[in-house]
């Protein structure tokens, strides 16, 4: 080979790796949501759905991580900051724009078209699976007062239990509620009284800190209601704004020492954070997650969230997750939804590139993904297999861990 045939060669080659390379990171689908409305008949007949539901009970299958969206256009229980229109903030009117088209909601009639859209997606579920969808309390202050400058949406816990109530069949509710409200534990008692299976926190971006004095009565009713709080862990990027360090999974051991069942979202799988056990030290938020799952005193009480593990930012963490089967009894299911409606947030194609996923499958989740985010995420995680293991049907089966005894 001469000098010019080997550069030729060579600059075909580089060209490959190169290709390969950014081949793993092309939005498999796009980058909006096809918002088609029929689920086609072929994928209940098609082979890969026999597959999915293969050892699972779908009566039994509860996604735990449902967001209700709204804007308050048809309902004063439902707002979203304003700033979220505004060009003076691109990143929040982008984020605003992406939440809207994965819900598949029509602009000028938000509230109820994205109702619409999940009531169809709910009846095009396997009977018996449900969706538990999240209240979404204010951004508050130390005494419990609503800083609305500080909130990034809100979804009363009025209106997501009349939503849920539309389709009882299909849905539960999931109260929020800030621990630092004057009416903290009234509310606890209302909401568990009117069916809440749950309450959600975002530290965050509702100003709680879970390791303050303040919510030991909270927790204390918690306890005795034997009621678990769904809580995000790790670095926090679709709401943006507050104190990051709240979301540090060490912060829940109060929770969990006062007896509080504890679902970490997301098992902390994004950001860093500091080792309260280790001062001055800063490590890998999952890694604080792990020695929680690891300590013997909770192993009763704390449970993991696999909400948004599959995202890009969060997928690394697959691998760990499906090793440690000892802890699938304690992994839940949940979608985030609209998460996976927002089609750049997961690439099929780097996770066949990693060897996660058989490439055989991409066609059937392309086709999921464009007719029904949510159970695209659900056969998206029933179809992992690493390293010749894969998440348990325990994992799915979350209903047990949120019915009252």
């Amino acid at each position: 080979m001469n000098r010019r045939q080997f550069m030729i060669a060579g600059g075909a080659l580089l060209c490959a790796g190169l290709t390969e390379a950014a081949w793993k990171y092309v939005p498999d689908s796009g980058l909006k949501h096809p918002c088609v409305a029929a689920f086609p008949a072929s994928l209940r007949e098609h082979e890969t759905w026999k597959v999915l539901w293969q050892d699972i009970r779908p009566d039994q299958v509860w996604d735990a991580h449902v967001h209700l969206v709204g804007v308050g256009d048809a309902s004063n229980e439902t707002w979203f900051n304003p700033a979220m229109d505004e060009w003076l903030h691109p990143q929040l009117k982008l984020q605003k724009s992406f939440y809207i088209n994965a819900t598949c909601a029509d602009p000028a009639q938000i509230d109820v078209t994205s109702v619409s859209r999940m009531d169809a997606l709910a009846q095009a579920l396997p009977p018996g699976m449900k969706l538990m969808l999240f209240a979404f309390d204010w951004h508050r202050d130390a005494q419990g007062q609503v800083l609305k400058q500080h909130s990034i949406f809100h979804i009363s816990n009025q209106y997501a239990a009349a939503i849920a109530q539309r389709q009882p069949d299909r849905y539960e509710w999931v109260a929020s509620i800030h621990p630092f409200r004057p009416d903290a534990v009234d509310a606890l008692e209302h909401a568990h009284a009117h069916g809440a299976k749950a309450i959600k926190w975002l530290p965050s971006g509702m100003g709680i800190d879970p390791a303050s004095a303040k919510c030991d009565a909270f927790y204390k009713k918690a306890a005795s209601l034997g009621i678990p709080i769904i809580s995000h862990t790790g670095q926090e990027s679709a709401v943006p704004g507050g104190d990051q360090a709240y979301g540090n999974p060490l912060r829940m051991r109060r929770a969990l020492d006062h007896g509080v069942k504890v679902i970490l979202a997301h098992c902390a799988s994004d950001g860093m954070d500091q080792d309260l056990d280790h001062a001055g030290r800063s490590i890998r938020s999952f890694d604080l997650f792990t020695r929680l799952m690891d300590t013997p005193d909770y192993q009763t009480l704390l449970y993991g969230d696999i909400s948004a593990t599959t995202l890009i930012n969060h997928a690394w963490v697959l691998p760990e997750l499906i090793k440690r089967q000892h802890w699938h009894p304690r992994l839940v299911h949940g979608s985030d939804y609209p998460l996976p409606g927002i089609m750049p947030l997961t690439n099929l194609n780097t996770l066949i590139a990693n060897g996660w996923l058989s490439e055989t499958h991409k066609p059937f989740l392309i086709t999921l993904k464009n007719h029904h985010p949510l159970l695209y995420d659900f056969a998206l995680k029933r179809l992992l297999n690493i390293n010749g293991q894969s998440f348990l049907p325990v994992v799915f089966e979350t209903r047990h861990i949120f019915e009252r005894t």
